[in-house]
């Protein structure tokens, strides 16, 4: 049975789609303050106190059915973590005619020599993600017809390829320039991975032209349903290999044919697009055999010493169990408290030798149900995605209208979800974080500052 995660807003559900992506990455990219809340009653007039004795119960959520479709960013590539295994990220894409019916051959009887045809796929603002090593390229053609309104791709959506790997021979293995701008006729190009295909298939698709298989798009993407593009991860050990990251809606990502005609070597080109009215998706396959993160999974008890977040994956889950308590004395008896600051600190595993680097910036989300989550109260005051600290190797989640909340009874006491920035698909960043019964120096807290009426 698969498990579906969504995160809403109070009031209104967000579906994962590439436009929320995109203002999340907005918001982390500019540095916010956190919010004011209670700072005017910091300043010695009242009796402030500060407790982290709280008891906290920590373990993570395996979630198998994130929407990939059309994403703001695609995946390409294979890892193997020490601790989460070995992941396979492949992008599944239509391709679209730049103009319609275009006359490939000069003539029905001209002759026309492929000279190549170069498969370009633009990096994004993130390159990648692990190590920058040799990577071995596949590309094949789909046989099944995607559709991109009113269809909803998942994760493990595997495609059905035909034929045979459609990259060039000899040229299948390199390691990505993630900084060299190429020069592409007489002009650079920004950074981009440039794969140079089979120029049979060039040949295949001219003489599709000339049979009307491009007359126009509905033509097209039915004589040619899509493309498949993975990696070979499988002689890969543990602590290497390389996700790319791509942005697919860019002009310099596209499929080019370039041609002449043997007669006059006059030389020609035409540009297949990966452009809006493209159906795609992130094919993501998690291999966690044998792993910590797989037995937490399994045992959330485990959780206690060690939890785990990774991007299309796995959610971090804090509960509070007993937060009501806090509403009375060591006697027992009614002893409200005025919240005037509560911050959750989660310390992370980071070692400097490690390439799996944690994300750059988490969001929070109060639990609703087993499927459902809601954006913090303290989020909607400005506490957007929260950056990473890399000096104390730890993130710390303002959380004060909802420790208030909690207390009065206008919250539930479910807990909390951790969610990566792009949680739905267009990340494969991981962080170990530490249980609430670690063993190593920092254990996950929240620290509250109150005042008693």
């Amino acid at each position: 049975m698969t498990e579906k995660f969504q995160i809403t807003s109070q009031r209104k559900v967000f579906k994962l789609s590439a436009t929320f992506f995109i203002a999340i990455l907005t918001l982390t990219a500019c540095k916010k303050d956190p919010t004011n809340i209670g700072d005017g009653l910091e300043d010695g007039s009242l009796n402030l106190m500060t407790t982290d004795t709280f008891t906290l119960v920590t373990y993570s959520e395996k979630v198998d059915s994130i929407e990939t479709d059309e994403t703001a960013v695609n995946l390409l590539g294979s890892y193997v973590d020490p601790d989460f295994g070995k992941v396979d990220c492949g992008i599944v894409t239509q391709l679209r005619l730049s103009s319609n019916n275009p006359k490939l051959k000069d003539s029905s009887s001209a002759v026309m020599v492929v000279d190549s045809v170069v498969l370009s796929l633009r990096y994004a603002s993130i390159n990648y993600y692990a190590n920058l090593q040799p990577m071995t390229f596949e590309v094949y053609k789909i046989s099944n017809s995607l559709t991109r309104d009113d269809q909803e791709y998942y994760a493990f959506d595997s495609p059905t390829i035909t034929g045979t790997n459609l990259v060039e021979s000899g040229s299948a293995t390199m390691t990505p320039d993630i900084v060299l701008q190429p020069i592409v006729g007489d002009v650079a190009v920004p950074a981009h991975l440039r794969l140079k295909l089979d120029p049979a298939f060039g040949t295949e698709l001219i003489n599709a032209s000339e049979n009307g298989d491009l007359a126009d798009d509905n033509a097209f993407t039915s004589y040619l349903k899509g493309l498949y593009i993975k990696v070979d991860g499988s002689a890969l050990t543990p602590g290497l290999g390389t996700i790319l990251y791509f942005v697919m809606e860019n002009s310099v990502s596209n499929l080019t044919l370039y041609f002449h005609n043997a007669a006059d070597n006059v030389l020609k080109e035409y540009q297949f697009e990966f452009n809006s009215s493209c159906a795609r998706y992130n094919d993501i396959k998690f291999d966690r055999t044998g792993t910590d993160v797989e037995a937490t999974l399994n045992d959330p008890s485990k959780g206690k010493e060690a939890f785990y977040v990774q991007g299309s994956a796995i959610r971090g889950v804090i509960e509070i169990p007993y937060i009501m308590d806090f509403n009375y004395d060591s006697l027992g008896n009614w002893d409200p408290k005025i919240i005037n600051k509560a911050v959750l600190v989660l310390p992370v595993q980071d070692f400097g030798s490690d390439v799996f680097h944690p994300s750059k910036a988490l969001i929070i989300a109060k639990i609703i149900d087993s499927k459902l989550s809601e954006l913090t109260v303290d989020f909607n005051s400005g506490n957007a995605a929260i950056a990473y600290d890399d000096i104390n190797k730890e993130f710390r989640f303002l959380i004060t209208r909802e420790v208030a909340g909690m207390l009065n009874g206008t919250r539930s006491l479910l807990g909390y979800r951790i969610y990566s920035t792009s949680f739905f698909g267009s990340t494969i960043e991981r962080i170990v974080f530490n249980g609430s019964e670690t063993t190593l120096k920092e254990k996950p807290r929240l620290e509250v500052t109150y005042s008693n009426y």
